[in-house]
């Protein structure tokens, strides 16, 4: 699906606590039970009310890749992006800010933007044409006829920050700070340049499979020698952890690093424990003779941002719990995943490039577009497959591998903390 495309409507429990004192009892025993280093238990990928609280306890409270600043360049581009019951409206002002709004309407509540992205003056409620300023103001005198005035009547605003090219929301009433996510991000995304690239195109996905199964899939490389050929060829996850190439590994890495620093990109220092941040971003060596990942391992496109040489490897960014980026010096690929349903997944995978780029001048999509769609799509079998088997009766939570699953462990550790901070007073209640 192109950008442009109505986005998927996505059913979510009530709006108040679908939780009874059964359910919130069940979940807590639920979380009890979970064993360190192994899967989940088969409730935590089907059970309406385990939904119910990931998007209670995860989705409404961090936050969420929306989009990229280059879908709305322009005063009063606009798009939406829909979680749950929830649609927000990102726009950029005619200060060229950018805002985000709930997309409700102050007067009876009707959704007031119903496509996917637009360009706006100002924002028309299609019920009863109330319009609101691209700050969200009313432009319309309530005072007489409904005894409130105008400026009580704003749009809802939603918290949004931006950091390299990348738009983030909170519909949390008091979301989390950014500022630390923010300090390692806006460094190592300013040489990729995404706020000026281009959207070469955009593949939207329904995924039978619950967004954790999604997520696990992404934590591990351990199933890559039987799933992604394309990948492999490219990158030494697979190899990591492996004795017999730890030297070889270790070497490549000093030698990239040393040259992204003398050209002066940021390489980030990271731990590998995920419990400590719901952020990260790396850049990673792709093997000798790879400077982009593409099929080959030429480049596809002209260099993007600000890097000075295709020897640049992959960066790679991930914010739990939507996003996760791969950025090489002429392309990058992002991924959002918003949870559908207990058993669904709506993953939008997007291609960028060069903002002055052209195609067919300077990128052939048949050249762009495979090494990533062929990795992509071959997860998205793979994740339809386990949520298949872990709803057998047959099914029981397996051991995560020590170093190559390790990640997952760490996802899951993450996952869990999360639901037991969110939904600690009503489980106490239970």
């Amino acid at each position: 699906m192109t950008p442009g495309a109505a986005p998927h409507t996505l059913p979510v429990p009530p709006r108040e606590s679908p939780m009874t004192s059964t359910s919130a009892a069940s979940l807590s025993s639920l979380i009890g039970r979970q064993r360190a280093g192994y899967a989940l238990e088969t409730a935590f990928y089907a059970d309406p009310a385990v939904y119910a609280a990931d998007l209670g306890a995860v989705f409404a409270r961090r936050w969420l890749f929306a989009g990229h600043e280059c879908e709305v360049p322009r005063a009063g581009d606009w798009f939406v992006y829909d979680v749950g019951d929830e649609s927000v409206i990102v726009v950029r002002g005619a200060d060229r800010a950018l805002r985000a709004f709930h997309n409700v309407c102050r007067h009876r509540g009707s959704r007031i933007c119903t496509s996917a992205s637009g360009r706006a003056k100002a924002f028309v409620c299609p019920y009863h044409a109330w319009a609101y300023d691209l700050d969200g103001r009313l432009l319309r005198d309530t005072a007489a006829e409904h005894g409130v005035a105008a400026e009580a009547l704003g749009l809802a605003p939603v918290a949004l920050r931006a950091v390299g090219g990348l738009i983030f929301v909170s519909l949390a009433s008091e979301p989390p700070s950014f500022d630390a996510a923010k300090a390692m991000l806006a460094p190592a995304l300013k040489p990729q340049g995404l706020a000026r690239a281009r959207i070469a195109r955009t593949v939207d996905y329904r995924i039978a499979a619950n967004w954790k199964v999604v997520w696990e899939n992404n934590r591990e490389c351990f199933h890559c020698p039987t799933t992604h050929p394309e990948y492999i060829r490219a990158n030494y996850d697979i190899q990591l952890g492996e004795p017999r190439h730890e030297a070889e590994i270790a070497a490549r890495t000093r030698e990239c690093a040393e040259q992204w620093r003398a050209k002066g990109l940021e390489v980030p220092s990271l731990t590998s424990d995920m419990t400590a941040a719901w952020y990260r971003a790396n850049r990673t060596p792709l093997r000798p003779g790879w400077v982009s990942e593409s099929l080959d391992g030429a480049m596809v496109a002209p260099l993007m941002g600000h890097y000075p040489d295709p020897e640049v490897g992959t960066l790679r960014v991930t914010v739990f719990p939507n996003f996760w980026l791969h950025g090489s010096c002429d392309h990058a690929v992002s991924t959002r995943v918003t949870p559908a349903g207990p058993r669904t997944t709506d993953v939008r995978v997007t291609w960028l490039v060069a903002g002055h780029a052209q195609e067919g001048r300077d990128y052939d999509l048949a050249k762009l577009m495979p090494f990533w769609q062929r990795t992509s799509e071959q997860d998205w079998t793979i994740c339809e497959n386990v949520q298949k088997g872990v709803m057998s009766s047959g099914y029981r939570p397996g051991p995560l591998g020590r170093f190559k699953e390790r990640n997952v462990a760490q996802f899951l550790d993450w996952y869990l903390g999360e639901l037991r901070q969110t939904l600690g007073g009503v489980i106490a209640r239970a």
